[in-house]
């Protein structure tokens, strides 16, 4: 295997979703590290220092919303994009998260198209 595109950290309480994200990512050359829920994905920022981190919306201790807005100062500083991912249908507050500078996915979506967006913000 050839050197790593980058970190991605994965925050997510669908551990299956989590784990064929994480198989999809590692196969397109990424180094891969996942958490369960909003807690331990703060804990893993301060860990791993990702390239990108994908999280989803609703989960249990800290949900998405709130993870990105505890972490988007630092990490937007740092110049590390973040990618929420949600099953609801659009909601007014997207808007307001986008203006942030989030970047919204719905489920459920193409891994393959998932990747080439990681990679576009990573290139």
């Amino acid at each position: 295997m050839g050197r790593s595109k980058g970190t991605i950290l994965i925050i997510d309480d669908d551990l299956a979703l989590q784990h064929m994200l994480s198989l999809g990512l590692k196969e397109a050359g990424y180094k891969v590290v996942g958490a369960g829920d909003g807690q331990e994905g703060l804990y893993q920022l301060t860990q791993c220092q990702p390239s990108l981190v994908l999280c989803d919306v609703m989960m249990p201790n800290i949900d998405g919303i709130e993870l990105f807005m505890l972490v988007k100062e630092n990490l937007q500083d740092e110049g590390i994009p973040i990618i929420v991912m949600t099953a609801l249908n659009r909601k007014p507050w997207f808007a307001e998260l986008e203006a942030e500078g989030a970047v919204i996915v719905q489920k459920p979506f193409q891994i393959d198209s998932l990747i080439e967006l990681i990679s576009s913000y990573l290139n």
